[in-house]
């Protein structure tokens, strides 16, 4: 069935406001973003946020689940084939969507600056964000690194390595400029994704593999970190 020249109109009027609604609360947050100046990008008017979502925290909490479906979409699919992948090429696939997701340009960031925004100065809509956008790396990573640390590793153990290995990247939404300024030989250049990828990887996996071996020595000492020289 056909549809309707208005409901044409609508579902454009609200693909605009959700793009420019991605913008403007990635850039400013929540607290700071004005409507006025969304429905100006998406060229619609004040009525047409009030009619499609009820007002400003209606339209944020459909941008959190746009910008939630396109993260969704840019995560590595769980074929058969990928998971019977080794881990650390696992580990690799998700480093590079997170780096792309931290450093690309600014619509591709938006989901992670959004993110930064709520942990920063938390909304009524916190829990769901995190839920909807962070959530499903996270799953992924911890499933990655329970692989990597073996089965020794308990649930607090694999936590605080995500921890460490997310850690890499976490800042990485709003320190684009601080990188380039400070690290600029290693900013320069059009694949600063990848390599950072590599690194990251690299550095996660060399200090995953040695916990692992403390995990699973009978060392009690090593366990614990110690260094303990030979007597």
């Amino acid at each position: 069935m056909a549809q309707s020249p208005r409901e044409g109109n609508d579902r454009l009027t609200v693909k605009r406001l959700l793009e420019a609604a991605a913008k403007e609360f990635a850039r400013h947050g929540y607290a700071a973003t004005r409507v006025r100046d969304i429905v100006e990008a998406a060229g619609a008017n004040l009525a047409a946020v009030n009619y499609h979502y009820g007002g400003k925290e209606g339209l944020y909490r459909a941008t959190v689940a746009h910008l939630a479906r396109r993260a969704r979409e840019d995560l590595p699919g769980e074929s058969p084939e990928l998971r019977a992948r080794p881990p650390e090429e696992r580990l690799h696939a998700l480093v590079l969507v997170m780096l792309r997701r931290h450093l690309g340009p600014e619509q591709s960031s938006a989901a992670s600056r959004l993110v930064a925004h709520e942990l920063l100065d938390p909304t009524p809509a916190f829990d769901e964000t995190l839920r909807e956008i962070s959530a499903p790396p996270c799953h992924r990573l911890e499933e990655i690194v329970a692989l990597l640390l073996g089965p020794r590793a308990d649930a607090q153990e694999v936590s605080l390595a995500c921890l460490s290995v997310a850690g890499q990247w976490a800042s990485l939404p709003f320190a684009r400029r601080a990188l380039e300024s400070r690290f600029a030989a290693i900013a320069a250049g059009p694949d600063l994704v990848d390599r950072l990828a590599r690194h990251i990887v690299a550095f996660s996996v060399a200090a995953i593999g040695a916990r692992r071996a403390a995990l699973e020595s009978p060392d009690p000492r090593k366990l614990a970190g110690a260094t303990v020289a030979s007597a």
